[in-house]
């Protein structure tokens, strides 16, 4: 795998829809993206909608090579999960295997992403720099056990996403390869008779297996994994 290709910046800022066209210089960043197929990524809900807030949304692969950046065309939003939907055309980016089945407890995983974003120089004429962070941590509970009002359906793990971890993929070696099983959302304060606790949330990938798109013309399941649509967890 190769992070930088794995692993997008969700960018806000100028853009030009008639000549396709981004100016990286006075752009903000929101959270980290995916791909889950050619055209297609993955963020947050909320990462997507701030960024839709403050300009054209844009998917940036931002490795050591020069920037390559494409405006998102539509989105389809799913808030009840936190979860979006991006297409965004011609962007090459590595598309990683996405593992369906149920982790278990002390299961070593690992986030890639743009946490806290842009590092401005220090310098005037100095370039900017773009640093994508690795985090690891294992999972702290099975899938399903997570019951926090208002959390959706997947995994607390024993990292806390800092700004700008939000939307990128939790990984877990399967064999000798990183495969996707979960999507990172938030930093969560939980209270519980006076006890406070903090955890990562991560949406669980199965998830995906539940949801009719717009985008792909039918059931992500069918379209994008050619596997049977399952029915959504209590959320």
């Amino acid at each position: 795998m190769n992070p930088h290709a794995a692993h997008l910046a969700v960018l806000a800022g100028r853009g030009d829809y008639t000549d396709n066209l981004f100016y990286l210089n006075r752009g903000e960043f929101h959270g980290t993206a995916f791909c889950i197929a050619p055209h297609f990524f993955i963020t947050a809900a909320h990462v997507y909608q701030a960024a839709a807030e403050n300009g054209a949304v844009a998917l940036g692969r931002l490795g050591p090579e020069k920037p390559q950046i494409q405006l998102v065309r539509d989105a389809e939003v799913y808030e009840d999960i936190d979860l979006a939907l991006l297409h965004c055309p011609n962007l090459g980016a590595e598309i990683l295997p996405v593992n369906f089945a149920a982790l278990t407890w002390l299961t070593d995983v690992v986030a890639f992403g743009y946490a806290f974003g842009l590092e401005l120089a220090d310098l005037p004429g100095q370039p900017h720099v773009y640093q994508l962070r690795a985090f690891k941590g294992h999972v702290i509970n099975r899938r399903g056990l997570t019951q926090l009002r208002g959390v959706p359906p997947g995994y607390e793990v024993s990292f806390v996403p800092p700004p700008g971890l939000s939307g990128a993929p939790l990984l877990f070696s399967v064999g000798d390869s990183p495969a996707v099983t979960g999507i990172v959302l938030k930093h969560h304060s939980a209270e519980l008779a006076g006890r406070h606790m903090d955890l990562g949330l991560v949406l669980d990938s199965e998830e995906l297996l539940t949801l009719e798109s717009r985008l792909v013309g039918g059931s992500i399941a069918e379209r994008l994994f050619r596997r049977e649509r399952i029915p959504p967890r209590n959320r």
